[in-house]
């Protein structure tokens, strides 16, 4: 069984008022195409693909997220054996849980995909983590915009930092997590006991590797050899490369098919999508799992220390120590102190200081 992860339900060119990211993105594209549910069921066929999942476009108004619901609902209608969606959601937004809610009781079956830079909102933002604490309760995946840190500059790449990820990971380890495009890379990073630790509930799908990433079997090979359990395929159809406006769906997945090893080809072309389009978050939910709790210790990273001891991060402010949205996950005070060119003598002061009474 083929499941297609990533793909974006465009009937036509999408119109949503203020929506200035969502614009440049059709602006004269030669690399957007558009289908309606006929034309993709045609495509699937021709492709051999059994079902795909509609991702949601990154919209930052809460009511344009509403209104693309409606009208993918209504799509999915036409083939629900075959066609499944994520919710779209602007994480930021106070009722943002409400409408998750509503959604997956009209059968969405995720979250994603959202983009922090394009919707306009940080993963630390108290709404957003409210979002995120209440998906992992739940075990209801969420699907993240990641690009490649590094290259040429395109219309759709934004400025969200793989740390940025990494962090969503390690607070809320019982949260599903498909990063898209390749992960950014982040995948690679894996090889670090640490890391695939704190990643071991991420996956990531290929969707517009062929943009990105032209050699399918060297990526592929490579995965394999880091994460051969963790990819997703995904396609980003009905996105389609100049030379290839028609018929791009099955070269794409005959391509990525022949170049998945044969150890993986199942699970990567279907078995990893199946596991996560699972209804376990209607079946076994987990309220008691939350956002990850540390005790203020040496280990603490700062961040959290800003987060939930503010009055106690005043102190640290005192030593020229500051915490932006560019303040990494793993920045203890340690770190911290050295980056503000003070020495390791003053660190026990400092500890004292910051724990006192605890």
């Amino acid at each position: 069984m083929i499941i297609d992860f990533h793909q974006h339900y465009l009937p036509e060119r999408p119109s949503y008022p203020g929506e200035v990211a969502q614009h440049w993105l059709y602006a004269d594209s030669r690399i957007q195409g558009y289908r309606d549910v006929g034309r993709l069921l045609a495509d699937m066929d021709e492709a051999a693909v059994d079902q795909v999942v509609w991702q949601g476009e990154y919209l930052v108004a809460g009511q344009h997220c509403r209104q693309r619901n409606m009208l993918v609902r209504e799509a999915c209608r036409a083939a629900p054996h075959r066609l499944a969606a994520y919710a779209s959601l602007q994480p930021n937004d106070a009722d943002a849980i409400e409408a998750l809610k509503a959604a997956l009781d009209a059968g969405f079956v995720g979250v994603g995909e959202l983009n922090p830079a394009a919707q306009h909102f940080s993963m630390r933002d108290q709404n957003a983590r409210r979002l995120f604490e209440y998906c992992a309760q739940w075990a209801i995946p969420v699907l993240i915009h990641v690009n490649e840190p590094v290259g040429p500059a395109y219309m759709g790449k934004t400025r969200t930092p793989l740390l940025s990820a990494y962090e969503i990971a390690a607070r809320y380890p019982e949260l599903p997590i498909i990063l898209a495009h390749w992960g950014g890379g982040l995948w690679w990073y894996e090889q670090i006991p640490a890391v695939q630790r704190v990643l071991k509930n991420v996956w990531y799908d290929t969707a517009a590797s062929f943009f990105t990433y032209p050699n399918t079997p060297l990526m592929a090979q490579m995965a394999a050899l880091v994460v051969p359990d963790k990819i997703v395929f995904g396609s980003d159809y009905p996105l389609h490369p100049v030379a290839h406006p028609e018929g791009w769906l099955r070269l794409w997945t005959d391509t990525m098919r022949q170049a998945c090893p044969a150890t993986c080809a199942q699970a990567w072309m279907g078995g990893n999508a199946a596991r996560l389009l699972m209804p376990a978050w209607r079946t076994d939910p987990r309220p008691t799992v939350v956002g990850q709790q540390l005790p203020l210790t040496a280990a603490t990273p700062i961040m959290v220390i800003a987060e939930e001891w503010p009055e106690r991060f005043a102190i640290l402010e005192r030593w020229g120590i500051s915490c932006t949205e560019l303040t990494p996950w793993w920045q203890t005070i340690a770190h911290a102190l050295s980056e503000s060119g003070h020495g390791p003598e003053i660190f026990e002061r400092v500890m004292a200081d910051v724990t006192e009474g605890l």
